[in-house]
């Protein structure tokens, strides 16, 4: 018993002394920190009661990306992309869209490893103007039909370990059945590319906010992760999971898992 009492003793000196030790200290102030940031981010997300599990839609989204290169400044961006409701055999709408991309101002800070098929992520700023109809298909009830002209620019930051920030801010100037109905969105997202092989593997988180002037105040707040893989020079194969809160609308919770098929041309 009195040996066990005495190692115990030292046990507790010794923790005392690493306490007392600056480097100790300096590195569990760190960690506090990041720990701290971490929990703030992920709040919005973990705070949500368990009851409002049943206001929660699952959904699935799937979409394919076509990029046609014009010169080393601009290129075409077409899409299409769809919503699948978990109790749906069909969709539950469809979205196409056309864009002009203007890309300048070399990526400043150090060299990253980026996609060779994305030109626009080598360029620190990036204009898109373009259209966007969306509608639903006959005989659901909930339809709409909605034209979208919309401007994005897109500002990108070097940061330390290789990792890249994007700060994206889009104004869609929405008609939805004829009504006028503006919205801002601004969207955060933090990448990094890793060699696997012959494949550039880049995983990524982002969050993004929606406000709508019908509610003036910032409404619907979305976050994801997710990873692209590079096929090839050409294409780019995409999966994410994305969480979405909405504090106006019903439901007010979003579970979706998104699938992107991407090609670059030329």
């Amino acid at each position: 018993m009195q040996a066990a009492k005495e190692k115990m003793a030292k046990q507790f000196q010794t923790a005392a002394v690493s306490v007392k030790d600056p480097s100790c200290l300096r590195s569990f102030c760190a960690c506090s920190r990041i720990l701290i940031r971490v929990v703030l981010w992920l709040m919005p997300i973990l705070c949500v009661p368990r009851l409002q599990a049943q206001d929660t839609r699952n959904e699935f989204w799937p979409e394919f990306d076509v990029y046609l290169k014009l010169n080393e400044k601009s290129r075409l961006f077409f899409l299409y992309s769809a919503t699948k409701l978990d109790q749906r055999a069909t969709h539950a709408d469809g979205t196409l869209g056309g864009h002009l991309d203007s890309y300048t101002l070399p990526l400043f800070g150090r060299r990253l490893l980026l996609h060779r098929a994305d030109a626009a992520r080598s360029k620190s700023f990036m204009l898109r103007a373009g259209y966007l109809f969306s509608r639903t298909p006959s005989g659901s009830t909930d339809s709409f039909t909605e034209h979208t002209p919309t401007v994005e620019t897109h500002w990108r930051f070097p940061l330390p370990w290789s990792m890249l920030l994007t700060d994206r801010n889009r104004a869609d100037f929405r008609f939805v059945d004829g009504d006028y109905l503006p919205r801002y969105r601004n969207r955060l997202k933090l990448e990094r590319t890793f060699k696997a092989g012959r494949l550039d593997l880049t995983p990524y988180g982002h969050a993004e906010a929606f406000y709508d002037w019908r509610f003036d105040k910032f409404h619907r707040f979305r976050y994801s992760a997710g990873a692209e893989v590079l096929l090839g020079q050409h294409v780019i194969f995409e999966g994410y999971y994305l969480r979405q809160r909405d504090s106006v609308s019903s439901p007010q919770h979003v579970n979706a898992v998104g699938l992107a098929l991407q090609f670059y041309f030329p």
